[in-house]
């Protein structure tokens, strides 16, 4: 009798950690979920929409212009596979303490490594080319960050689609590919919303 219940424990330890792995691997490699928190990417996105975070495609395909990615915004380093679990795992824990160490931010990808960036009479010039943002009904105006710009290796400049509140690259500066942990794929709440981005 006993030898049966310390079998069951054990069986029941081997599929908590089963889980455990797959869950993990999952979370750090493949899509995670994330909760939008603010209005900067009005009317794109709006605060409490919920969202599919593709993080596969980014192992094979760096971001391209238009996409929506979710970053972190202190750098750490996401290719380093040991950092993400030490990441997903404090994560975890600060949903029960409410203390999280990163700010994660969604914004739309509008200059890859090697494009110039120019703010001029409220648009937004990639390439001495204006471009023609459907997704924003704002004026875009600088910040803090001299133009025109250019994008060096591994660096992006990213900007919310409601120009008027984002803080975005105008603010902080360029963001490095390791601080992005993947693209905005699906919504999946509120049901009245679900579909792609």
């Amino acid at each position: 009798m006993k030898n049966k219940f310390i079998t069951e424990i054990i069986d029941y330890l081997k599929l908590l950690f089963f889980i455990l792995v797959i869950t993990t691997l999952l979370n750090t490699l493949v899509f995670t979920f994330s909760t939008v928190k603010q209005s900067s990417m009005e009317t794109t996105l709006t605060e409490n929409d919920v969202l599919v975070i593709e993080k596969l495609s980014m192992i094979f395909e760096a971001p391209k212009q238009g996409d929506i990615v979710v970053f972190v915004e202190n750098e750490y380093v996401t290719d380093d596979y040991l950092m993400k679990i030490k990441v997903l795992y404090e994560d975890m824990l600060s949903k029960f303490t409410g203390k999280s160490k990163r700010m994660r931010l969604v914004k739309r990808v509008i200059g890859v490594p090697g494009d110039s960036i120019d703010i001029k009479d409220g648009y937004v010039y990639v390439n001495n080319t204006k471009l023609e943002e459907t997704y924003t009904e704002d004026l875009t105006f600088p910040s803090i960050i001299q133009y025109p710009i250019t994008l060096t290796d591994g660096y992006y400049f990213l900007l919310g689609d409601n120009r008027d509140v984002s803080r975005d690259s105008r603010h902080f500066g360029l963001v490095s590919l390791r601080q992005i942990e993947g693209k905005a794929l699906i919504r999946v709440a509120p049901l009245n919303k679900i579909g792609g981005i």
